[in-house]
């Protein structure tokens, strides 16, 4: 599996422009910060730091659009996600 810290280390990489969605009940995610703003991943590692289920949504090209970081486990999921809510879910990126 993928490990968080690598994930980061990517977008940082890749300068990946993202926004931060955190779960909030029902199967909805919330922003993290104000919606419609760009995230660093320093909000990133706040996020993940707080909360148990994080989606980062990118606004850059990438192979997929949208993530989800089960911080218990340690692994990222690339996954469809529109107007938080998370739709389903795909392979687990491999390390």
């Amino acid at each position: 599996m993928k490990h968080i810290v690598d994930f980061i280390e990517q977008l940082e990489r890749d300068e990946h422009s993202f926004t931060i969605w955190v779960y909030a009940r029902n199967g909805k995610f919330s922003p993290f910060a104000g919606k419609g703003k760009t995230s660093t991943t320093r909000s990133l590692q706040k996020a993940i730091d707080q909360n148990l289920q994080v989606v980062v949504e990118l606004h850059t090209p990438a192979e997929h659009s949208s993530y989800l970081i089960l911080t218990e486990v340690h692994i990222v999921v690339p996954v469809l996600f529109h107007q938080g809510q998370v739709h389903s879910m795909g392979k687990s990126l491999a390390a």
